[in-house]
């Protein structure tokens, strides 16, 4: 079996990495593999020569000639990592590749449903969560009966683990942290949607039921800054503020200096590297549940097995004052939360499943053996019931019958492709 990998680029980013330790997780099940960058070649490509990885990407003065000498590698499978936006550039790509025979399954990043031509090249789609697959299975057409399923990130798991304790103290005094203060703290890229401002009132609120509380915001937005400056000066000095990191051992540093990482963005999480970062260093998590956006930080963090899940901001605070009393929390997250985030998500673990997608896909008779095939091999697909359970597992009030509406609404294929049409007429404008 031969495995070409697409991606856009091999830059440093997070679908790259996910996309490079996949791959060289299936070449080391003994997989034929290749990668191809469709837009332009990055510093990643270094770690595929490393592991003599064919790499195929666009060479100044020779913009096609990598498509060809990447048919001529003769891929039996295709795994595309995509947005799940339409794309016109992908559609053209996986027609060539189609038409040579290939098969093609995608890794569906944000659990967008593509209307277009797309669908119909694609054998199956895998989707990073069973909230994801939820999602595009309530936004696809009833007509399209496509092949799904869940493939989650691979996550390198060696590179994260806890600080010893005398490591731990020290970086917590070179952030000015008292070793007895409590230390909430929050890491991300420095892209607002993937932040909440809602940190601060619900920090406010949980220094105002009474401890010592301190914040470590690591790679906020730059108008994070204007925010904790027009704090009131107590609660300002309580807040440390770190530009963005991208070495690993130092993000290993952050999470273990922290005794609970405070979760908290506006569009939710497609899948959640930094929660199973923070997880793999053993610190506990609370994470707001965002019904309406991307909400797969349920899954991964887990309520009561990876920290605490709340429903609504009340419940973050709530949840804050939990976490601080509960010590048994807090030492099981440690002991037990890098086994449980390995047992789902390291790289092996997730490039079997991978590989099991790819027989099935070629030993399948059919759509509708494909999906048995792949039921049988992981989870089947997720139902209403499935739904309404994670939902109500958290703290904070439950879900109003007008919020189950709005959902239902807003993940009705109609409606979604209503959305999609005035999305691209919008983006037809500003062109």
């Amino acid at each position: 079996m031969r495995v070409l990998t697409i991606v856009k680029d091999f830059d440093i980013g997070g679908t790259q990495r996910v996309a490079q330790n996949l791959t060289l997780g299936v070449q080391r099940a003994g997989i034929d593999v290749a990668v191809l960058g469709y837009d332009r070649r990055g510093s990643r490509e270094r770690f595929y020569q490393e592991h003599e990885v064919p790499v195929f990407g666009p060479d100044e003065g020779r913009s096609s000639d990598y498509i060809n000498e990447a048919l001529r590698w003769q891929p039996d499978i295709v795994h595309i990592h995509r947005t799940g936006y339409p794309n016109h550039f992908e559609t053209n790509l996986l027609r060539e590749f189609r038409s040579h025979g290939t098969q093609i399954v995608e890794t569906n990043v944000f659990a967008r449903y593509d209307q277009t031509e797309a669908r119909n090249l694609i054998d199956v789609h895998c989707l990073l969560s069973r909230w994801c697959w939820m999602k595009w299975t309530m936004w696809r057409s009833n007509r399209d009966q496509s092949a799904a399923t869940i493939l989650p990130n691979a996550v390198d798991v060696s590179r994260f683990e806890p600080l010893g304790e005398r490591e731990r103290q020290a970086l917590r005094t070179a952030l000015g942290v008292p070793s007895s203060r409590f230390l909430f703290g929050r890491i991300g890229q420095p892209l607002s949607p993937k932040w909440s401002p809602k940190i601060f009132p619900a920090f406010s609120e949980a220094l105002a039921r009474g401890g010592d509380l301190g914040l470590l915001l690591v790679g906020a937005p730059i108008e994070y800054k204007r925010l904790v400056a027009d704090l009131d000066q107590s609660i300002r000095g309580r807040i440390v503020m770190v530009d963005a990191v991208d070495d690993d051992a130092r993000l290993s540093g952050f999470y273990s200096a922290m005794d609970a990482f405070l979760h908290l963005a506006e569009i939710g999480e497609s899948f959640g590297m930094v929660l199973c970062e923070a997880l793999l260093c053993g610190t506990p998590i609370i994470t707001l549940s965002t019904p309406l956006r991307d909400n797969s930080q349920l899954e991964v963090v887990g309520h009561e097995r990876g920290g605490l899940v709340a429903r609504d901001l009340e419940g973050v605070v709530d949840a804050m004052v939990r976490v601080q009393e509960d010590q048994a929390l807090r030492l099981r997250v440690r002991n037990e939360a890098p086994t449980w985030v390995a047992s789902r998500f390291a790289v092996d673990v997730v490039a079997s499943s991978a590989i099991h997608i790819y027989e099935a896909l070629m030993a399948a008779a059919d759509k509708a053996d494909l999906q048995r095939r792949l039921n049988a091999a992981g989870e089947g697909p997720p139902d209403l019931a499935w739904l309404n359970a994670i939902q109500l597992d958290g703290l904070g009030a439950a879900p109003t019958a007008f919020q189950k509406v709005l959902f239902r609404l807003l993940h009705m294929p109609q409606f979604y492709s209503a959305y999609q049409l005035i999305k691209t007429g919008l983006a037809g404008v500003r062109r």
